[in-house]
């Protein structure tokens, strides 16, 4: 289908169905454009995905420039500082060790205990996501450059879902032409 007499098109409304998302170590081989454009991606196998995620967990991006503008004697003209806010929002519903070293920063030990600093860790990945569509839509993001930087534990409910709400900061890495994240959508 194409758009309609007033240029929209519903077959193009993103409607997620399913996804996942992966951390790597930091430096692990990253996609190139023409892998991740693939409708078949094999990651590389230091890329481990995140597990299950709760119903309103999957991935919230955000991205927002910071610092005030550079502004020019002549009025009307400026560009942006260059500073920029990006973080990936996920909400992990596996309580798991991989979820655990997300959160503290290193692997459960022999006895399965994981000393966690409220501070943070200092910690970096690579961060990959990728979300299936209803209309048959891929769409993949990357990140090559990223930290945690806040933990939140959903309040514990009878009944509910324990979710880990976890917030990486995105920052840029030369790998991708000192940009925050690239980012791929295979259409059906």
């Amino acid at each position: 289908m194409t758009a309609d007499s007033q240029g929209n098109d519903i077959t193009t409304v993103g409607i997620p169905v399913t996804g996942y998302i992966g951390l790597g170590p930091f430096g692990s081989p990253f996609p190139t454009p023409e892998a991740g454009n693939s409708a078949i991606l094999t990651l590389n196998p230091s890329i481990r995905k995140i597990g299950l995620l709760t119903k309103d967990g999957g991935p919230q991006f955000s991205w927002e420039a910071d610092g005030d503008p550079i502004e020019f004697w002549q009025d009307g003209y400026s560009i942006p500082s260059g500073l920029a806010n990006v973080t990936l929002v996920v909400k992990a519903a596996q309580t798991d060790a991989f979820v655990r070293e997300i959160i503290s920063g290193r692997a459960p030990d022999a006895n399965n205990v994981v000393d966690i600093d409220g501070g943070g860790h200092s910690t970096q990945y690579i961060l990959f996501t990728e979300e299936a569509f209803k209309n048959g839509a891929i769409r993949r993001r990357g990140a090559p450059n990223t930290q945690v930087t806040s933990v939140k534990e959903d309040q514990n409910t009878r009944g509910e879902v324990l979710g880990y709400e976890l917030t990486f900061k995105i920052n840029r890495s030369p790998s991708i032409g000192n940009k925050h994240f690239r980012e791929w959508l295979i259409n059906p």
